[in-house]
């Protein structure tokens, strides 16, 4: 069994929303399409813009927007996070999302994971864990698309408990949870 306390910061919290909305491996095909759709809606405004004006410069228009178009999709990645995090700024912000933030206990042991914090108790067999993330600060059990519980690496502060985690995961999280990583 092991026992983890701590309260998750609102970093922590942004990365695991970010994660989940945009970062995620499985949310590959989603940036793709992301990407496909504004490049197409550009493309049209621009191709719009160029062919309306019977433009003389046509070299000097496509050079404008191809240098506006790479500006842009340098920046998609900022203004992605910018929008999350202004999102979860937002959320934390509403009396009843506070406990969010507040003091959690996460209890693995072979029979689940019972997960607290000042407003919730939740049990979870191993099995309601669909998908494991791990990311440079957390570890992400997730029980549907959406939600998972959220483990800071930072808590995992002795190497008994780092080695009783990795039994746990690896006897109860069968490769299959693991996001693709494609």
């Amino acid at each position: 069994m092991l026992t983890l306390r701590y309260h998750l910061t609102e970093e922590e919290y942004f990365d695991y929303n970010y994660y989940t909305a945009w970062a995620a491996p499985d949310k590959k095909g989603y940036r793709l399409r992301y990407y496909l759709r504004v490049f197409l809606m550009y493309a049209a405004v621009a191709a719009l813009y160029i062919f309306t004006n019977h433009s003389r410069q046509l070299t000097i228009d496509l050079v404008i927007f191809v240098v506006i178009a790479v500006a842009y999709f340098l920046m998609v990645p900022w203004l992605i996070k910018r929008s999350i995090r202004k999102r979860v700024h937002n959320i934390l912000l509403e009396p009843e999302n506070h406990h969010i933030l507040e003091a959690a206990e996460v209890i693995l042991s072979d029979t689940g994971i019972i997960d607290k914090d000042p407003a919730s108790e939740s049990k979870y067999d191993w099995e309601a864990i669909v998908k494991k993330a791990e990311t440079t600060g957390s570890y992400y059990l997730y029980t549907s698309s959406h939600h998972a519980i959220v483990i800071p690496k930072r808590t995992i502060t002795t190497p008994p408990d780092k080695r009783e985690l990795e039994r746990l995961f690896n006897t109860y999280l069968p490769l299959g949870s693991e996001f693709p990583m494609n």
